[in-house]
């Protein structure tokens, strides 16, 4: 469109940017306002190329705007925005202006645009807190469209003098003549207005004569800020025609100046005249001067006269004072060596104009409503006095002192910021030559801060306006402050954080000083500065001192904090800076939140950037805990603003968290050491940063990515952590007013305010502050819900940092107490004191998925069961679980019937919805923590529920769901955890048949029959997915043969599918037969056929023993189609690859046999892999267990030995040293343990029952005492008598066991010599040559028990004698 229709396309782009203005589209938000800037951006480099339609298209947007009629004060807010907005992007747009426009461009822009701009600049009026702004704007406007448009305002300027020559009234308007302020003027310009006043200027009455006096003075301000070497080239080349005008217009004013009133308001003019004749200037500075020449000469003498106050007026002091503020000004322009004599004559005039204005006992002052003009005098007769010579700092230091009034500080603040800011030439000098007075600007600032901090808090918000005003005194700094004194100090603090953003070296400038006292000055300078960024009535300061921290967070600036330890400074002082700011955030004690963390993330670009400048010193200082803390804290802030529901906030703290990263990668490079040591979840952190570039979808899909990010968060750390707390603190906060809403009301008569009205008030804290909440506000409901699925997602990690949750309860705060008995409401916490965060988490969350508020109930049941069934962490599965188990177990817990109400079902429903989420949802993670708590118990309950509810419509859709549910379940069966999965299988397949053909035919509405027939579909898949592989298994204590039971149970269930298959083809006929939703219906009936035939296939292939006696016969069948049904299920059993051999009636002894041949098999080298493979996957709570079922089937396969073997060898291998072999909890350790357990118990009876029985009945035992502590003697025993009954005792019981060796069980003389020799042989093979050596000796010592001092040992299975060798270890014998 842009390429063949440009003049459409354009008029498509201004007629978007006038839709968007907000008083159109209403209050803005960061999306408008985004979206406002980039039309703007749009029709500035439109405006390039197709100047003319832009510029009428927003000059005619401009007068409709102007036009329209407002009421409120929203609205005139909304109208000034509009018209700033406009009148900005016309400047922008003007100031781009081709060069070759057309002449018709021109008369357009006079016609329509000029006397659009010359409304604002005229309507001007004291007190309106708008006008000021817009007429600045507009003559931002004016100056842009007198670059290229000189002629048409300059027309409009000389029209109006030539009216008002002709008018005879004395009140006139000289609104156009004042245009000639705002205009862009060069030399030529300027001349062209001089020539034309002075053409004029005697045929004007009085007022007009002044309106161009002043608006004379100013243009030529304008031409020398604008065109300064134009202005210097003057004096170097003098203009005849330029000094012409000027001395002209100079003789007309002079003789317009008949009393002292007049001679006051033109004497400024007059300076400025004779400062265009730069030869005159020269001439009158003779002791001769021509006649013409003397009132020039006179001029210049009463000034001097008024300036030092001999016998004249105090008006004309203060025009003195003006004018000769105006001479120094102007003399800074010009380099000395053009012109020395104009340096004179500001050197004769400079000591009694500072003495005049820099006087802090009698300040200097042109009295009520003058104050900002005189002290923009002031500031340009100190920036003038510092450019003429920087090292008389006389007026420096009166500025300075502590006892001058705060408007000098102000004075000298301010012209120090126009130092360093307004340095166009060359000759003017540095801002460094009073970087000698840093010390004392430190101290200015230190109190200014004090006092503002002190008074800040019992004042309104500051509104920051041009009319700036003082009240003038001479307080000290150490008095008290009034109201007026605490504003005053504002501006001033406004000020001072002005100029350290301007220039950071003024303040931190240090020569000299020890680096302790340097570190400590820079501190204090910047933690003032932070502690004015949460300042919420103070928004002016507050952004102002985050531009200065900003900079002082430069490289080249951070270097100046201490030179002598940059690195370690920069660690202490950054960090606290960002604990502070980060807490402020967590806190949400900030109004413009987003705005703070982009700044944020300006500062931690900066910090990295001094890093990689000082890669190699990085880390140096940063194990300070303050620089942990930090972290931490910035951790916290980046997780909190990831629910927030601002999408430009989200996106700003996810690319903080690249910058994160950044810092991590430089201080590993340092020290060469993992990121994950300084960032567990990096890799987490550069996915959340990947995502930040990334053009969200909207608010919804940034969310679900978020959350996506968050469940992949790894390693708990102390930022997730309390980033968690401290969201699950606001959320439970917000969720008891939610739950409370509309009860909650906000007292003392104030209005109920949404929290998120506006851009600055989107934090739910301003809502757990304990206020109300508006549900009627999407933004407030959006944020909980938010928080809802960040502390799900998070939940997982934070997990780890918890103790084992106790058992789970149930909350919900509905319904009074008296009803609660058998109901899901009933199910209060009884420990609440003693469950963690997470487990009150959850229970809150079960209590909401039963939420029925009016009008937000439905919305947060289902976003409770989206979240939680989607977005729920693995790793909380298992809490999860249990919580839903022991919840809906209560429903069965009371005695009687099952209590059915509203409440219960309603849960019961949720419950099926969030557990069919959370097995179709295959998250990252999932499979490793569902198989951590087992969902039987609960499934079963579900289905006992669900069965009584009956047969209405709601019942059977939640009945259908149900069986989708279990047929989901089934297909994650792997990955789930069973404690009895064939009984589990059966039951559930005994309730679900149940349901098959259940109503299907009674129902008599068709809508009614649609519904049961998609109960029978899914019970039938959902059958056919528990039947496969699945033997039956009937109940217990029928009285019944297991086979003969298991036979009627096949019978059963093959009988329904004949009988629902049977059904099928009925319907399928008469389908057949009528048309309309029968046919429909029938149709739908081929899936439950498939389904059927599929579920009688698995039930045959797994039952064959028991059931082909029953379904052989249908073969032959004389039905057709029963024959042909039963040959298609024999078919498919076939294809599956069913084994007949279990027919046998031996196949349960069989199958017993091949299972133990299976786990005792050995390999060629003597290894067990299926019983070594069992040691490594059963966990260590199955232990005992394993070991009972190893050692008792590989004894009774006399394999004991060789499990021993491997079981020893194996341990023996994983050991780190000898000292801790077989002293841990392993598997061979319990064999090891059972063995003496199982084979020793009757040994150890019969050798110490005979003893112990002795000492216990007999006689001469009866009164002996064998206590040998000395401190636990009776006063009638002795400690020798007692150590010798002890040590004739103990040699009983060592003969006997001596004696007994014949008696030792042989298992555990296998046992001990199987030790004995998988130690050495795995120890000798793991050592040096060295150690081979030294363990020979000992182990050939150690021998001597056996064969003495030989290397010869015999095995006690097969009392074979082996060799033992230092090279190869232990031979292994035959038994082996």
């Amino acid at each position: 469109m842009a390429a063949h229709k440009p003049v459409e396309w354009v008029q498509a782009v201004i007629s978007r940017f006038d839709e968007q203005l907000p008083i159109k589209a209403g209050q803005q938000t960061t999306h408008t306002r985004v979206s406002t800037e980039h039309n703007k951006e749009c029709l500035i480099n439109i405006s390039k190329y197709k100047f003319s339609l832009v510029i009428s298209g927003l000059t005619n947007i401009l007068k409709n705007v102007n036009n329209m009629r407002i009421f409120g004060e929203a609205a005139e807010k909304n109208l000034y925005l509009s018209q700033l907005i406009i009148l900005d992007t016309l400047e922008k747009c003007l100031a781009g202006q081709p060069k070759d426009c057309m002449r018709l461009d021109e008369t357009m822009l006079v016609k329509q645009l000029l006397p659009e701009i010359c409304h604002f600049i005229h309507m001007y009026r004291e007190g309106n807190q708008h006008a000021a702004e817009l007429r600045s704007s507009a003559s931002g406007v004016l100056f842009s469209l007198s670059c290229n448009n000189f002629n048409a305002v300059f027309s409009r300027i000389s029209t109006r003098l030539q009216e008002l020559t002709v008018c005879l009234e004395d009140n006139v308007d000289i609104h156009d003549i004042e245009l000639m302020q705002y205009i862009n003027v060069d030399c030529a310009k300027l001349k062209r207005l001089l020539q034309e006043t002075v053409f004029k200027f005697k045929a004007l009455k009085k007022p007009a004569q002044l309106g161009v006096i002043n608006s004379l003075e100013k243009a030529f301000w304008n031409w020398v800020e604008n065109y300064p070497d134009e202005f210097t080239m003057l004096y170097q080349r003098p203009q005849t025609d330029m000094a012409d005008c000027a001395e002209k217009l100079f003789d007309l004013v002079d003789s317009f100046a008949e009393s002292a009133k007049r001679k006051a308001a033109v004497w400024p003019l007059q300076i400025i005249l004779l400062i265009l004749c730069p030869v005159i200037i020269q001439e009158i500075s003779k002791e001769v001067v021509e006649d013409s020449k003397l009132n020039k000469k006179l001029f210049l003498d009463n000034v001097r006269k008024a300036l030092a106050g001999h016998g004249v007026s105090k008006q004309l002091t203060e025009s003195a004072a003006i004018a000769c503020v105006k001479l120094c000004k102007a003399s800074t322009y010009i380099n000395w060596e053009d012109n020395s004599v104009i340096f004179l004559l500001v050197q004769s005039m400079v000591v009694d104009l500072k003495a005049l204005l820099f006087n802090p006992a009698k300040t200097f002052s042109r009295g009520t409503g003058s104050q900002s003009a005189d002290m923009d005098l002031m500031i340009d007769c100190f920036v003038s006095c510092f450019r003429i010579n920087p090292h008389n700092n006389q007026h420096f230091k009166v500025c300075l002192a502590p006892s001058s009034p705060p408007t000098f500080h102000f004075v000298l603040v301010n012209s120090l910021h126009r130092i360093i800011t307004n340095s166009a030439l060359d000759w003017w000098p540095k801002i460094d030559a009073v970087y000698c007075y840093s010390g004392e600007l430190r101290g200015m600032f230190s109190e200014t801060l004090s006092r503002v901090m002190q008074g800040c808090s019992a004042h309104a918000p500051l509104r920051m306006t041009p009319s700036l005003t003082f009240k003038i005194t001479s307080l000290k700094f150490k008095e008290k402050t009034t109201d007026l004194d605490t504003r005053s100090y504002k501006y001033l603090l406004l000020a001072v954080v002005k100029l350290i953003h301007a220039d950071p070296k003024l303040l931190l400038h240090n020569p000299g000083k020890p680096g302790h006292e340097i570190q400590s000055s820079t501190a204090e300078l910047i933690t003032g500065l932070v502690q004015l960024v949460p300042l919420p009535n103070m928004s002016e300061i507050a952004q102002e001192a985050m531009e200065a921290l900003l900079v002082l967070h430069q490289p080249e600036n951070i270097e100046l904090w201490n030179p002598d330890a940059p690195i370690e400074t920069f660690w202490d002082i950054s960090s606290q800076v960002l604990f502070f700011i980060c807490k402020k955030l967590i806190g949400h004690q900030m109004l413009n939140s987003t705005e703070i963390l982009k700044w944020l993330r300006e500062i931690l670009i900066c910090r990295n950037m001094f890093l990689l400048k000082n890669k190699e010193s990085a880390t140096l200082g940063s194990g300070i805990p303050i620089c942990r803390q930090a972290q931490t804290k910035l951790e916290v802030s980046l997780y909190a603003f990831l629910w927030s529901p601002d999408i430009e906030a989200v996106l700003v703290a996810m690319s903080c968290f690249r910058h994160l990263c950044e810092e991590a990668d430089i201080r590993c490079g340092v020290d060469e050491v993992s990121v994950q040591s300084i960032l567990p979840n990096y890799n987490t952190f550069i996915e959340f940063a990947s995502v930040s570039n990334v053009m969200s979808t909207g608010r919804a899909a940034l969310q679900k990515r978020v959350m996506a990010l968050l469940r992949r968060i790894e390693h708990p750390t102390a930022g997730n952590t309390e980033a968690w707390e401290d969201t699950y603190a606001k959320w439970d906060q917000a969720t008891k007013l939610i739950l409370n809403y509309p009860k909650t009301r906000i007292e003392d008569g104030q209005v109920t305010e949404s929290l998120h009205k506006t851009i600055v008030k989107r934090r739910m804290s301003h809502v757990s502050g304990g206020g109300s909440i508006d549900l009627s506000d999407t933004d407030s409901l959006q944020e909980w819900i938010n928080m809802t699925g960040f502390l799900c997602a998070l939940g997982g990690v934070c997990l780890q940092h918890r103790s084992n949750p106790g058992p789970a309860t149930y909350s919900p705060p509905m319904g009074p107490v008296n009803e609660r008995k058998g109901s899901m409401i009933s199910m209060v916490s009884t420990e609440g004191s003693a469950e963690t965060p997470l487990s009150k988490f959850l229970d809150r969350l079960l209590s909401l998925m039963v939420c029925n508020l009016e009008k937000v109930g439905l919305q947060i049941r289902t976003n409770i069961k989206d979240l939680v069934g989607l977005e729920l962490s693995p790793a909380l599965y298992p809490m999860l679980f249990n919580k839903l188990k022991n919840s809906i177990s209560r429903f069965f817990d009371a005695q009687g019937p099952v209590p059915i109400n509203d409440t219960n079902t309603q849960f019961v429903e949720q419950t099926i919805a969030i557990m069919k989420n959370l097995l179709d949802n295959h998250t990252e993670g999932s499979s490793e923590h569902l198989g951590q708590a087992s969902i039987e118990t609960m499934m079963l309950n579900l289905v006992r529920y669900v069965r009584i509810l009956g047969n209405m419509v709601h019942a059977i859709q939640i009945k259908t769901r149900l069986c989708q549910l279990v047929e989901v379940m089934m297909e994650r069966r792997d990955d789930l955890s069973f404690c009895q999965e064939m009984k589990f299988r059966n039951k559930m397949v005994e309730y679900l048949t149940d349901w098959v053909m259940g109503i299907s035919n009674q129902a008599a509405d068709d809508d009614v029959k649609c519904l049961t027939r998609d109960l029978d579909q899914a019970s039938m898949e959902a059958v056919v997915s528990l039947l496969a592989g699945l033997p039956l298994q009937p109940e217990e204590g029928d009285g019944v043969e297991l086979m003969e039971a298991k036979s009627q149970l096949f019978l059963k269930y093959f009988t329904l599918f004949m009988n629902l298959l049977n059904d099928c083809s009925e319907v399928e006929d008469d389908g057949q037969q009528t048309g309309g939703r029968k046919r429909g219906m029938s149709r739908r009936l081929a899936s439950l056929r498939h389904c059927t035939v599929l579920a009688m296939s698995n039930l045959l292939n797994a039952n064959v023993d028991s059931g082909l006696m029953h379904s052989i016969g249908l073969g032959y069948h004389k039905d057709l189609q029963t024959r042909a049904t039963f040959m298609e299920v024999l078919t498919k059993i076939l294809q599956q690859g069913t084994e007949f051999d279990t027919l046998a009636e031996t196949v349960l002894a069989d199958r017993f046999e091949r299972l133990v041949e299976l786990v005792t098999m050995m390999g060629d080298q003597g290894e067990l892999p299926i019983a070594m493979a069992l040691a490594n996957v059963v966990p260590c709570s199955q232990w005992d267990e394993l070991a009972r079922v190893l050692v008792t089937l590989f004894d009774s396969r006399h394999l004991l030995y060789q499990l021993l073997w491997n079981m020893f060898s194996k341990e023996v291998e994983l050991a780190d040293s000898m000292q801790t072999l077989f002293r841990g909890n392993s598997l061979a350790s319990k064999i090891m343990t059972f063995c003496f357990k199982v084979y020793g118990a009757t040994y150890l009876q019969k050798l110490l029952e005979p003893l112990l029985r002795a000492v216990i009945t007999t006689l001469e035992w009866q009164h002996v005492s064998f206590e040998v502590d000395p401190t636990r003697l009776e006063p009638t025993e002795s400690l020798e008598e007692n150590q010798r009954d002890l040590l004739q005792m103990t040699e009983q019981f060592f003969h006997a066991i001596l004696s007994s060796s014949c008696d030792f069980p042989p298992q555990l003389r296998s046992v001990c010599h199987c030790l004995y020799q998988a130690t050495c042989h795995s120890l000798l093979n793991k050592a040096t040559v060295k150690e081979k050596k030294e363990n020979k000796k000992s182990v050939s010592k150690y021998c001597t028990s056996y064969r003495g001092w030989t290397n010869k040992i015999d095995c006690l299975t097969c009392h074979t004698t082996v060799n033992w060798s230092s090279r190869e270890g232990i031979q292994d014998c035959y038994c082996d």
